[in-house]
């Protein structure tokens, strides 16, 4: 990784005295032999984990470089020190350093193409020291960035900065948006449409389909917005590398605040690809802050198994394996998919979510095409939602009953999501789900691969009965069909859902759309040209100026 920040710090040379660039040439190498960690073994053998910390330190070096810099007296309202892509590896941001002689807050503005997709930022703090992130540049553009300064007097004065950047890289696919109705999408000053993909750059897209911003280190499916409004991101130690088996936490101007490392002795790959994965589709925070993920064991069976990572220490606390959880003729006598490794796919976990309000987690099996509910303290069953053929006379008291004529079971799903209260009923939940809608174990085979799409059901805990309330996609047929990957995703403020159908046209084409609660559609993208395997796997709706986000060098 030391090529990444090697850029941030090379831009950094061009602009800072000789005696600054001698330190930094002392301090930029990273990894090396004494690279400290911690490491521990769960219950699960063969799965260690590293918690990596040479690459923060050799960060913390350029960024206090950065801090001499600002402190040298030469950097004022009238004369901002501008640092591209400080972190060498997010080249679509910036950061501004100066000092006011009185308090004052700072805007900073973004041009888009329009000025419908102009961002726009307020730091409201009232501040005689600013460390101003800018986000959301245009590639391969001399981008016009007004920075406002405005003292507790209301005493105003503007800046124009020109930041130049390059073009894109070749891996980011080509966005045709189809519609884009600005008035009824649910729309923040800084939000954008996220491609998350199974492997290759991540990106994320404005109403017009310009790319905002990307990240250079390759990511696979792990891409999740934290408390904090960070991001974790599953990544390789390097590009050229065949597994994905760092977790890193970061934020959208690149700077990195935890490196996990997995080995990767467990990796397996997804489909027909070299590429190998550890984490194979999903991670999550947990409400105490760890880390939920879900791995492969040392066992011949894959996709089975979850630990829960200490954020803190990258320790692993807790460990669930679903073996333990349903019947074992389930993984042992699975002939339904096959794998070149001759590795038994039985479960295929590829969601988990956390419920607050009973302290459980809601998990999906592509392989068993099932939903279910889950005591976290106890790994007990809470509710199983799935078709009832081939359970076990044992289990089908957990099993969700359908109601209603049209009714249809999810097969081969993807990505659940909770919704807020819907109903004032404290006995039920609605859930959010992409219902790929191809029959691997148990389901419909008659409506099997005719159709994909997002669907929200309303299951009543208590009773253990389920009803549709809303699906979008049946109406698209089979041209919308996805056999694989796929996401919902609910959008509270308008009450509208974004649907991603990631693997269409034999792999070369994900559609994204944004439709509201009647069935209206209010955004259409379509994405092709990508490379092999990087389609959408799933799609967020996330704003780079987020609240929660706080900055400091």
């Amino acid at each position: 990784m030391n090529k990444y920040f090697s850029k941030a710090i090379m831009a950094f040379f061009t602009i800072v005295i000789a005696t600054i660039i001698i330190a930094f040439i002392v301090s930029s190498s990273f990894r090396g032999d004494t690279t400290e960690t911690t490491e521990s073994t769960s219950k699960t053998e063969g799965v260690v984990t590293k918690l990596l910390t040479d690459e923060i330190e050799n960060q913390e070096e350029v960024e206090q470089a950065y801090v001499e810099e600002l402190e040298s007296g030469k950097y004022t309202e009238d004369n901002m020190l501008v640092i591209q892509d400080p972190y060498g590896n997010s080249p679509l941001t910036a950061l501004v350093l100066f000092k006011t002689e009185e308090p004052s807050k700072v805007t900073v503005e973004v041009p888009g193409r329009t000025k419908k997709t102009t961002i726009t930022h307020t730091y409201e703090e009232y501040k005689t020291t600013h460390e101003i992130p800018v986000l959301g540049l245009l590639a391969n553009t001399t981008n016009k960035v007004t920075v406002t300064v405005e003292n507790e007097n209301g005493n105003v004065t503007k800046k124009t900065l020109s930041m130049k950047t390059e073009k894109l890289p070749n891996y980011i696919g080509n966005i045709n948006v189809e519609k884009a109705n600005t008035e009824k999408m649910e729309l923040g000053n800084s939000s954008l449409t996220f491609f998350v993909p199974s492997t290759k750059y991540p990106y994320a897209y404005d109403t017009y389909g310009d790319v905002r911003w990307y990240n250079i280190r390759y990511n696979s499916h792990v891409f999740q917005e934290l408390e904090n409004g960070h991001i974790l991101y599953l990544t390789k130690a390097d590009n050229s590398d065949d597994t994905y088996n760092e977790l890193v936490e970061m934020d959208y101007l690149g700077k990195y605040y935890k490196i996990y490392e997995l080995n990767s002795d467990n990796a397996i790959n997804e489909g027909k690809s070299e590429e190998m994965t550890m984490v194979h589709h999903d991670a999550i925070e947990l409400p105490s802050g760890n880390l939920l993920l879900t791995v492969n064991g040392d066992t011949n069976y894959i996709e089975d198994i979850m630990i829960e990572l200490d954020r803190e220490t990258g320790e692993i606390v807790k460990t669930i394996d679903l073996k333990d959880l349903l019947p074992s003729e389930f993984y042992e006598e699975y002939d339904e998919t096959t794998r070149d490794d001759g590795k038994v796919d039985w479960f295929h976990q590829n969601a988990v979510v956390f419920d607050e309000s009973d302290n459980s987690i809601i998990i999906s099996s592509r392989n068993q095409d099932l939903i279910m509910k889950v005591d976290y303290k106890t790994s007990r069953i809470i509710w199983i939602m799935a078709d009832e053929e081939g359970w076990p006379d044992d289990y089908k008291q957990y099993l969700v009953a359908g109601t209603g004529d049209s009714f249809k079971y999810t097969a081969g799903q993807h990505a659940p999501v909770i919704l807020p209260d819907q109903d004032n009923n404290e006995d039920t939940i609605d859930l959010l789900v992409y219902d790929n809608n191809v029959v691997v174990t148990r389901g419909n085979e008659s409506l099997s691969k005719e159709y994909s799409r997002g669907v929200q059901y309303r299951i009543n805990e208590k009773k253990r009965t389920s009803k549709e309330i809303w699906s979008f996609g049946e109406e698209l047929g089979a041209d919308h069909f996805t056999n694989i990957v796929g996401s919902t995703r609910f959008l509270p403020q308008t009450g509208n859902r974004l649907v991603n159908f990631g693997y269409l046209d034999e792999d070369t084409h994900s559609a994204i759309f944004e439709v509201s609660e009647n069935g209206e559609v209010v955004f259409e993208a379509n994405i092709t040209d990508f490379p092999a395997g990087a389609r959408a796997y799933r799609s967020e709706r996330y704003s780079l100026y987020n609240n929660n986000w706080e900055y400091s060098l």
